[in-house]
C-alpha cells in the first residue's frame, strides 16, 4: 500500500519538477521538486508492518510441465527420484528427527511400530508399496476413462486433465501423471499424483479394496449420495489428509491456492505419540559426559504416554481420533504446523468439537463456520450427540463414564507396541493393536467385579457373546471404512432413547430375527428399563428388517453389515438374510451395496456367487435372482417377525409396501 502512495508521488513529482524546468528552465530546480514531494508524503505515510510470519518459501518447481508428460515417450518420463520435487516432502526440523533416529536405541518397540498400519497412512509410492493393479488397467466412471500403468518404478494414471479449466481446449487434452503417494493400506488404498503446481496433489477418484482386490470409485467407499462428475479433490491431501495421515505436516497453503507442504514423516510416526525426539537424543548422547563431570542432566524431554495421566495419555491419540478445530494463529500454523505436543493439554491447541458444548455453541455462532459446522455435525454425530463414525474414538470415550469418573484411557484396551512375549502374529496385532485377551471381558475386569456382573447380570450363557461387556455397551454402531466399529462411548441398552437417535440398538444386532417389541420387554423384564411406545411394524417384524428396508443411509449400512457378522449369525440363524440383503443391491448408496455383498458371501452356497453391486441394472437384476433361486432351495420355517409364511412363502407385497417408507433423507457421513 505504501509502495502504490509513493509512487504516485513520485509522477506528481516528475509533472510538476516539468513545470519548473519549462517555467524557470532551472535543472537543479526541476530534479529537486520530485525528491521533495516523495520524502514529505514518504514521512506522511505510517510505517509498514511486517508480517509476523513470512510467506512459505516455495522449494519445488511451479509446473510439471503437462505437455512434454502428456507426450513423452516412455523412456522419456521422470524417475520416482525426479517426481520427488512435485509432492510434499519429509523435512526434519522444528525438533523432529524421524523414526529411523529411534531404531538405534528402541530396536523392538520401532520393529513393532514398522509393522503397523500407523505407519503406513501415508507412503511414497513404489512397486512394493503400491497395493492396486496397474497392470495396463483401464477404468471407467461418470463418463471418464482413466489407463492405469507401471513403467520403471513408477505407476502412471492417463486421463483428461483434472486441473484444466472445463469447458477450454486444454479441458479434452488426455495426460498422464505419476503416482507420487499412498494413504491406507489395511482396508483400502487411495493414491495421489501431482497436478504441477508446486507440491499440490490430487486423486485418483478410485481406491483399491484390499480384501476383494478390486478397484472401486472412490465415492463409493463412503456413505454418501451418488453424484454425477468426478471429482479429483485438488489440495484434499495438502489441507485435510495431512492432518492425521502424517507427522506434524504443515500446510504451507500459498496465496495462488497451491500448497508447498511438507511433513516431519509420512505416517504416523514414533515423534507423533512421543514428541519431537531432538532433545531427548542430545539428552542421552550428553548423559554420559554429563554424569564425568559430576553434573545434574535436565530431565528427558521425551514423552511415553503410558506415564501420564488418563486424559492427558488419551489426548495423544485424540489429536487424530477426534473432530477438531485448531486454534492460535492460524497463519503460522500454516507455515509452522500445529502446536500440540504429546503431554500438553490438546484443548490448549484446539475445539474438540462435542455436539452439546460451550465450545460447540462458540463455533455455531461462527457466521463464517456456520453451515460447514452444521453439515460436519450431521455427518458426525447422532441427534443425542453420540459420535456416528469412525476414527473419532476420543470424542467418544470423552462422553463415558468410565472416562469421565474413572480413569478409562485408550491405553487401557489398546497397546500400541506389541510385547515380546505376544503370541500373536503382527497381522493379528496390528488389526486393532488390542491387548492380549482384550477381545473379550478382560479389558473391563480391570475395574469392574467379574463375580457382580455375572450372568445374573448379563441373563446369557456365560460363553456367548450375550455375555460379552462389548456387545451391549460398546455395540457396533459407528460407521467407517465400509463396515460398523465398534462405538467407543460406553452405554448401558435403553431402547427409548436409540430410538429417539435413530441408532440401532445392541439387543437387535445380534438378535437379528427380534422385534423391538420383544427387546423392550426384555430390558423391562430383567433392568425394569421403562419401554418406549411402538408402532405396529415394530412390534411385528424384526427390527433388522426394517432397518435395512426402510431406515435412512446410515441405519441400512449398519443393518447390512450385522447380517454378516459371525456374532449375529450365531444368536440368530444364518438361514434367512440373504433374501433381504439381496433387495439392497439396488440401494442409492453405492457403498450399501458393496457391504451386502461382502454380508452374503458369508452365506453358505453364495461365498463364490458372482456379484456385482456397481455393475449394471442387468448385472444386479441377475445377482437377485440368482440369490433368490439358491434362497429357494431351502426349506424355511414360517415367521412372521421374518415376514416368512408357510410353504417357503415370503411376504413380497408386505416387503414392497416396506421398501416404499424407506428413509431417503440425503447423509453424507463424516468419516
Amino acid at each position: 500500500m505504501n509502495g502504490a502512495v509513493i509512487g504516485l508521488s513520485l509522477i506528481v513529482g516528475l509533472v510538476c519538477g516539468g513545470l519548473v524546468w519549462w517555467i524557470k528552465r532551472s535543472l537543479l530546480a526541476a530534479l529537486l521538486v520530485p525528491v521533495a514531494v516523495v520524502g514529505l508524503v514518504a514521512l506522511a505515510l505510517p510505517p509498514a508492518v511486517a508480517p509476523v510470519v513470512p510467506a512459505p518459501t516455495p522449494s519445488a518447481p511451479e509446473t510439471l510441465e503437462p505437455e512434454a508428460m502428456a507426450s513423452a515417450k516412455e523412456d522419456e518420463l521422470p524417475t520416482a527420484a525426479k517426481l520427488a520435487a512435485f509432492r510434499p516432502i519429509e523435512v526434519s526440523d522444528h525438533g523432529y528427527v524421524g523414526s529411523d533416529a529411534c531404531r538405534e536405541c528402541h530396536l523392538q518397540n520401532h520393529a513393532t511400530w514398522f509393522d503397523s498400519y500407523h505407519r503406513t497412512m501415508t507412503q511414497v509410492a513404489n512397486p512394493e508399496v503400491v497395493l492396486g493393479d496397474f497392470d495396463d488397467v483401464k477404468l471407467s466412471h461418470n463418463g471418464q476413462d482413466y489407463h492405469l500403468r507401471e513403467a520403471d518404478g513408477v505407476c502412471w494414471v492417463e486421463m483428461l486433465d483434472p486441473a484444466a479449466i472445463p469447458g477450454t481446449p486444454e479441458a479434452s487434452k488426455r495426460v498422464q501423471r505419476p503416482i507420487v503417494m499412498t494413504t491406507g493400506s489395511h482396508h483400502m488404498q487411495a493414491y495421489w499424483f501431482p497436478v504441477g503446481a508446486r507440491r499440490t496433489l490430487a486423486i485418483l477418484p478410485f481406491v483399491f479394496l484390499k480384501d476383494s482386490q478390486e478397484w472401486i470409485p472412490r465415492s463409493a467407499a463412503f456413505l454418501k449420495p451418488t453424484l454425477a462428475g468426478v471429482s479429483h479433490e485438488i489440495g484434499r491431501w495438502n489441507a485435510s489428509c495431512s492432518k492425521c495421515h502424517s507427522t506434524h505436516p504443515q500446510e504451507r497453503e500459498m496465496t495462488d491456492l497451491s500448497w508447498d507442504t511438507q511433513t516431519a514423516e509420512f505416517g504416523i510416526s514414533c515423534e507423533a505419540c512421543h514428541g519431537p525426539g531432538q532433545q531427548h537424543i542430545a539428552y542421552h548422547r550428553d548423559f554420559a559426559e554429563a554424569k564425568a563431570a559430576a553434573e545434574s542432566p535436565s530431565s528427558d524431554p521425551i514423552v511415553n504416554p503410558e506415564n501420564l495421566p488418563h486424559v492427558r495419555s488419551s489426548q495423544v491419540c485424540g489429536q487424530c481420533h477426534s473432530v477438531l478445530t485448531p486454534k492460535g494463529d492460524l497463519v503460522k500454523i500454516n507455515v509452522q504446523g500445529g502446536t500440540f505436543r504429546p503431554g500438553a493439554d490438546l484443548r490448549e491447541a484446539y475445539d474438540i468439537w462435542q455436539l452439546h458444548s460451550p465450545e460447540m455453541e462458540k463455533l455455531l455462532n461462527n457466521e463464517s463456520m456456520h453451515d460447514r459446522v452444521v453439515s460436519t455435525n450431521r455427518g458426525t454425530f447422532y441427534p443425542d450427540g453420540i459420535v456416528r463414525v469412525a476414527g473419532r474414538e476420543y470424542t467418544s470415550m470423552e462422553q463415558s463414564a468410565c472416562f469421565q469418573q474413572g480413569e478409562m484411557s485408550c491405553l487401557s484396551c489398546h497397546q500400541l507396541h506389541k510385547a515380546a512375549d505376544d503370541t500373536r502374529s503382527e497381522k493379528e496385532w496390528a488389526n486393532d493393536q488390542l491387548k492380549p485377551g482384550f477381545y473379550g471381558n478382560d479389558a473391563c475386569v480391570q475395574c469392574h467385579d467379574q463375580q457382580q456382573y455375572s450372568t445374573a447380570h448379563t441373563h446369557h450363557l456365560a460363553d456367548s457373546s450375550g455375555s460379552n461387556c462389548y456387545n451391549c455397551h460398546m455395540p457396533h454402531t459407528a460407521y467407517g471404512l465400509l463396515k460398523a466399529i465398534r462405538n467407543h462411548t460406553i452405554t448401558s441398552p435403553d431402547l427409548k432413547r436409540e430410538l429417539a437417535a435413530d441408532r440401532p440398538n445392541a439387543c437387535n444386532q445380534c438378535h437379528l430375527d427380534k422385534t423391538l417389541k420383544w427387546t423392550a420387554d426384555h430390558l423391562q423384564d430383567w433392568y425394569s428399563i421403562d419401554p418406549p411406545k411402538l408402532d405396529a411394524d415394530q412390534s411385528e417384524i424384526a427390527a433388522s428388517i426394517l432397518w435395512l428396508l426402510k431406515g435412512n443411509a446410515a441405519q441400512r449400512a449398519l443393518a447390512a453389515w450385522t447380517m454378516g457378522w459371525s456374532e449375529a449369525q450365531e444368536a440368530s440363524g444364518d438361514d434367512w438374510q440373504s433374501i433381504y440383503l439381496a433387495q439392497v443391491l439396488n440401494d442409492p448408496y453405492l457403498a450399501i451395496r458393496l457391504i451386502a455383498r461382502r454380508s452374503l458371501q458369508t452365506f453358505p452356497g453364495l461365498a463364490d456367487m458372482k456379484l456385482e453391486p456397481l455393475g449394471t441394472d442387468s448385472e444386479r437384476a441377475d445377482a437377485i435372482l440368482s440369490i433368490i433361486s439358491r434362497w429357494d432351495q431351502d426349506p424355511h420355517e414360517a415367521n412372521a417377525a421374518l415376514l416368512l409364511g408357510p410353504n417357503n412363502r415370503v411376504k413380497t407385497s408386505q416387503i414392497d409396501a416396506i421398501m416404499k417408507q424407506r428413509d431417503d433423507t440425503p447423509m453424507n457421513l463424516a468419516e
